[in-house]
């Protein structure tokens, strides 16, 4: 018999007490019986949001660098999306991969290509290397592996990563490419606001560059347009040209796939693509309203978070609109901006990871600042440190802010956000409850078997298993992608994460089982998939990578502690060119790894610490401090660009830059 995924409010009737928790459900007493008794949504993600803002209409939707899009014109625009991509072709089932950032038009896109019954293929817009040659096969290896018909793009993807494979993309038959301008949905106004905001945050100097950059992509998509082998539309020009035409609505099929996302970290050379339907994003953004979250009508959310992440797309995006939110595209973002943002917009809503906010406690321009106006502030992605939570509430509570920091516990596969922590059980160290619709339950991280309470047992250790309306189906193309797990005749996904879940159903996340962690920026990082690529150099013996705090990104950054085989001896000197050498071919040049794989410091050792059984003491690694004498990798970027590295020399050795 096939197991039942979470989709009715059914499964949470339990009379007899079993000691399991994903059987009784305890939790279940800190939500209303009323809203858990509640149909969830059976409709288009189109049509959730349309039926949660029937009286919102006039209300806006969407804010870009001061020009406002409300409700009644966001579903006129996107009805624009329905009718150009249906004049391109686009039908039902149709995939349409989109290197997009978070302006106006992605929005526009993502529900227009959905009211056609076709799928939004959001990737990573960023370069993924320092070298566009290989950022440029990343996504022609995406379009062709995820079966992607259509590609839209931001002009600068276009120019740097998707121009270098329009000679493989017309032999799969792509005819043309629909390109978007951050500057497309800007009027006078607005475009003046958008110089002016660079000029506050970054200096006069750089507006001037951004005016020039601006010229000079113009200039360059103006010339590509004429010599590309591919037909380069425009999209604001197509939907001039659509404006009369028709479109075919596709109605509401239960299962149907709507959007695909990226995992941040990766187990192969190409992200894991993680299949979203409309009844996993509706799920999502309908239990919210009974989770205790503090989203209410009208507030500002800032919108940082990106689309091809679910994060982004369903706990921002879907989820803010359905709460008739107001959301302020953010294209561009580098943390150390964050305070001067709050300032500027004076939002009710921000949702980041943990160094967003670690940032805004020794940010100056907050020193004497009122944030009162904030009611909401999320951090997921990551754990926090108790400590640090204790410095942030403080912040927020000397600078009159009403609210502390909430947080919960998450994964793509489950649209973001599975547990929330507000409340009563919004304790320091734990990651909340489950949401009202999402199922926990607890196994031993060795034999996968469910755990259960004892009468002298008051807590559970091991590993969580997740089970939910929200989780995703899992399958691409017959390909499994996420395996589920079938427990209690009940469908669940494994989530390698190890906590703790007291007889209340409060959970408190303690380790990975993979050793992964995530970097202060929010990427995953696998320490085995780097310790691979490291290892297939000749000269290297062993090799393990582990996390280390930068103090001034607030986060984690990999560092890699590499023993060469016996025989090899290097001086200092030749220590740094070989990591030189070393960084240049196993990972700028492959297009297997991502740049931001690259471990930002090496240090070559005599020999790695064990335990007393002869294993790496992994826990020891991660405990020493920093000697001065590792090797530095410094890496350029922000949300959405990878410039140039430089290699440090250890500091005990000599103190100047080898190369940029």
């Amino acid at each position: 018999m096939k197991s039942e995924n979470i989709q009715s409010s059914k499964l949470f009737d339990v009379n007899e007490k079993t000691g399991f928790p994903h059987l009784d459900k305890p939790w279940l007493k800190y939500y209303d019986k009323e809203f858990l008794e509640k149909p969830l949504p059976k409709m288009t993600i189109v049509d959730y949001i349309k039926n949660q803002n029937r009286s919102n209409e006039d209300l806006p939707a969407i804010t870009f660098f001061g020009d406002q899009v409300s409700y009644s014109e966001l579903y006129g625009k996107i009805n624009e999306a329905s009718r150009v991509l249906s004049e391109l072709g686009v039908q039902d089932g149709d995939r349409i991969m989109y290197m997009m950032p978070n302006i106006p038009e992605t929005a526009y896109l993502m529900y227009g290509t959905s009211q056609l019954g076709a799928v939004a293929d959001y990737i990573d817009p960023r370069p993924d290397s320092v070298d566009l040659r290989i950022s440029a096969k990343k996504v022609f290896d995406l379009f062709h592996g995820e079966n992607a018909k259509y590609l839209v793009a931001l002009d600068q993807c276009y120019l740097g990563m998707i121009r270098p494979i329009e000679n493989e993309l017309k032999e799969l038959g792509v005819e043309n490419i629909v390109v978007v301008s951050a500057s497309d949905s800007m009027n006078l106004k607005s475009k003046m606001n958008y110089l002016n905001e660079v000029r506050q945050f970054n200096g006069f100097k750089n507006m001037i560059e951004s005016a020039k950059k601006s010229q000079k992509f113009a200039k360059m998509l103006e010339e590509a347009t004429k010599t590309s082998k591919l037909q380069i539309l425009r999209y604001p020009d197509l939907v001039k040209e659509c404006q009369n035409s028709t479109f075919k609505l596709a109605e509401y099929q239960p299962g149907k796939l709507t959007v695909i996302t990226h995992t941040s970290g990766t187990s192969s050379p190409r992200p894991k693509p993680i299949p979203l339907t409309n009844d996993n994003l509706n799920i999502y953004a309908h239990q919210t309203f009974g989770a205790n979250m503090p989203m209410n009508l009208g507030d500002d959310v800032l919108h940082m978070l990106p689309y091809f992440a679910a994060f982004g797309l369903v706990d921002v995006v879907h989820a803010g609109l359905a709460h008739g939110n107001n959301l302020i595209q953010i294209p561009e973002f580098t943390p150390a901006n964050l305070g001067k943002m709050l300032l500027k917009y004076k939002p009710q809503t921000i949702i980041g990871p943990p160094t967003w906010f670690l940032n805004l406690i020794n940010d100056p321009v907050l020193k004497d600042a009122d944030l009162s106006f904030l009611t909401m502030v999320t951090y997921g992605g990551d754990a926090m440190d108790e400590s640090d939570e204790v410095k942030i509430n403080k912040f927020l509570h000397d600078h009159t802010c009403k609210t502390i920091l909430t947080k919960g516990h998450g994964m793509s596969e489950t649209c973001g956000c599975g547990s929330f922590s507000t409340g009563e059980y919004a304790d320091f160290d734990s990651i909340g409850i489950p949401m009202p619709h999402v199922v926990y339950g607890v196994v031993d991280p060795d034999t996968k078997e469910p755990l259960k309470f004892e009468d002298d047992k008051d807590e559970l250790e091991g590993e969580f298993i997740i089970s939910s309306g929200t989780v995703t189906p899992g399958v691409l193309d017959d390909n499994v992608i996420v395996p589920h797990y079938t427990y209690d005749g009940m469908d669940f996904i494994r989530t390698k994460d190890i906590g703790i879940m007291n007889k209340d159903g409060v959970m408190k996340f303690l380790s990975r089982s993979d050793r992964s962690f995530t970097r202060y920026d929010g990427f995953k990082v696998k320490p085995y998939e780097i310790e691979e690529v490291i290892k297939s150099d000749p000269l290297v013996k062993y090799c393990v990578v582990s996390p280390y705090y930068v103090d001034d990104k607030f986060g984690y950054m990999p560092l890699a502690h590499i023993v060469l085989e016996d025989d090899v001896e290097m001086s200092v000197d030749e220590q740094t060119a070989y990591i030189e050498t070393l960084v240049e071919n196993l990972f700028i040049k492959n297009a297997a790894v991502s740049t931001r794989q690259i471990p930002s410091k090496f240090k070559i050792r005599n020999s790695l610490p064990v335990t007393p059984n002869g294993k790496v003491d992994y826990n020891a690694l991660g405990a020493e401090e920093l000697t001065g004498e590792e090797i530095g990798i410094e890496l350029e970027e922000t949300n959405i660009s990878v410039g140039g590295i430089t290699v440090i020399p250890p500091v005990k050795a000599k103190e100047k830059v080898l190369r940029k």
